[in-house]
């Protein structure tokens, strides 16, 4: 049997397949996704997407098509009995875009598909079942089903498993699951309601007599869930009238119109390793979080956003392929702290026992009197900040550059051109970024020495204080006007730093000019050292 030969097989076409698809498409990486079922799913499944999830579909390329349908910059406020317990209105937008909105999966779906005809490298297959893989050490043999039956035989250096919560790739590999399920089912109704008032607002009903959430989405759309008791019967529930109860109780004057409903048993757990070998699991093959915190599909994204660039790399021979073990060093820790999160929100929720909702009742009452902690919570500074403290980072030692390194760099509106707005992130492309705070860009990277940056080629940006006029030194550095003083923020006022970012926003390294010798020493060995037999995956 003839053999076909790609060099990422991407297994599953969700949001994270998609996602992770587009990125290598922008790398011109040869790409084949396959997908079991015959389309995209109809039905939506995710809902919330936050302001890390749609800064990656601004990497994507594909800003303007996802924002389409999305609802934007929603609240959340927690109710006990109708009584408010916290009113959540996040103010932040570090990142470029509120903290909470909502979006119509199906529609999210059909616009990266969409995005993948960008690039004639990306091949897509509908009702193509991954039967059989095995790795070998050149890469991965896989046998793939097609709809007519036959067995296409391909051969590709990696495997991305992005093929959800029961990946059939995770089960072939042994790789356990480590977690706990929630005792609890859940009914999930997605209806529309046509006459009502648009909400901006999600609604989680603290109730023990039944916990609930109400969730507004895009286009009058909205989902409802409801904790199901022991003993009551999940068909009783899914009737339409019983339905129609439940949504009424909790204070809707109108029946919707059901799109769908379902019960859900919901899940806290992650892999036991992300990677095997050539082949990695990504979104909910890697990681299944509960809803509480709206973090499921955004672990998936950051997940294809931290590990794409990295294969780039090694497909280009631009660096060895050990740096693809900090894919797991780097995206399981973040995983773990989010299934926390919501599993943590999920408490607040879910007791059914009324001494205890009672208790968490006076206690938020108490701590909402205190103004740092208020602040808090409606700020949704309780939220994890997106960080790695291990991976693929490199610092010059000194203590501001050991606080900077790690982290997910801002993205202000700057000027551009004198007055002209743009989110940051459009200036700094797929690749590398080196940025420097410095008031004459003409001067800002004249001390570099290191001939890695030829070879690098990061995209150099001065950002200018909030003075002046924005001026290209040469075609080579662009600067920016930093007119909200962020990124000044940011980088503490310094003038003497240089962050080099990457191309999944977060700061690879900080250094000072008298030691850019030792970092780039350090940097060299990360990426570019020849590879040996024990760097080979």
């Amino acid at each position: 049997m003839d053999q076909e030969f790609v060099s990422i097989l991407v297994v599953g076409a969700g949001p994270t397949g998609l996602t992770v698809a587009n990125l290598l498409g922008q790398y011109s990486i040869e790409t084949l996704l396959v997908e079991r079922n015959l389309g995209l799913s109809d039905f939506p499944r995710a809902i919330s997407i936050d302001d890390e999830g749609l800064r990656i579909c601004q990497a994507l390329g594909l800003r303007e098509e996802v924002l389409a349908d999305v609802l934007l910059d929603l609240g959340a406020q927690y109710l006990s009995r109708g009584r408010l317990l916290v009113h959540v209105t996040p103010s932040s937008r570090r990142n470029g875009y509120p903290l909470i909105s909502t979006f119509d999966q199906p529609s999210l779906e059909a616009t990266l598909l969409a995005g993948l005809q960008r690039f004639p490298c990306v091949e897509t297959c509908f009702g193509h079942t991954l039967e059989a893989f095995a790795q070998t050490e050149q890469g991965v043999l896989a046998s793939v089903r097609t709809t007519s039956g036959q067995l296409r035989q391909i051969a590709c250096t990696y495997l991305l498993a992005c093929d959800g919560g029961k990946s059939s790739v995770r089960r072939a590999l042994g790789i356990p699951m480590h977690g706990t399920t929630f005792a609890q089912r859940w009914l999930v109704a997605d209806g529309l309601c046509e006459d009502d008032t648009p909400s901006n607002c999600i609604t989680f009903f603290c109730d023990p007599t039944r916990p609930a959430v109400s969730v507004p989405a895009p286009g009058q759309h909205k989902r409802w869930e409801f904790m199901l008791f022991p003993g009551e019967r999940e068909d009783q529930f899914l009737a339409l009238a019983k339905l129609h109860q439940l949504i009424r109780q909790i204070g809707s004057s109108r029946e919707p119109r059901i799109i769908r409903q379902a019960v859900y048993t919901f899940h806290a757990a992650y892999a036991a390793s992300f990677a095997h070998g050539r082949i990695f699991l990504l979104g909910d093959a890697a990681h299944l979080l509960p809803p509480f915190g709206g973090q499921g599909m955004n672990c998936g994204l950051r997940d294809a956003h931290n590990l794409a660039w990295k294969l780039a790399l090694v497909l280009r021979d631009q660096a060895r392929p050990s740096i693809l073990k900090t894919y797991q060093q780097e995206r399981a820790p973040h995983a773990s702290r989010m299934i926390r999160f919501s599993s943590f929100l999920g408490s607040m929720i879910m007791p059914t026992s009324r001494p205890l909702a009672f208790l968490r009742d006076i206690a938020l009452r108490v701590l909402m009197t205190l103004p740092p902690v208020a602040s808090s919570l409606s700020e949704a500074r309780i939220k994890p900040e997106p960080s790695y403290k291990h991976g693929l980072l490199l610092s010059d030692g000194s203590r501001l550059s050991r606080t900077l390194t790690g982290q997910l760099l801002p993205q202000p509106i700057v000027l551009v051109r004198g007055d002209e707005p743009v989110l940051l992130d459009e200036l700094l492309g797929c690749d590398f970024a080196l940025l420097r705070l410095h008031p004459d860009p003409s001067e800002a990277f004249k001390p570099l020495q290191a001939s890695l940056w030829q070879k690098l080629k990061p995209r150099c940006i001065c950002i200018m204080p909030a003075m002046g006029h924005t001026q290209d030194a040469s075609q080579n550095i662009i600067s920016v006007l930093d007119s909200q003083q962020q990124m000044a923020r940011f980088l503490r006022g310094r003038y003497d730093l240089f962050i080099l970012v990457r191309p999944d926003r977060y700061v690879l390294g900080a250094f000072h000019i008298a030691k850019e010798q030792a970092f780039v020493a350090r940097l060299r060995e990360c990426l570019f050292r020849l590879w040996t037999t024990s760097d080979r995956l």
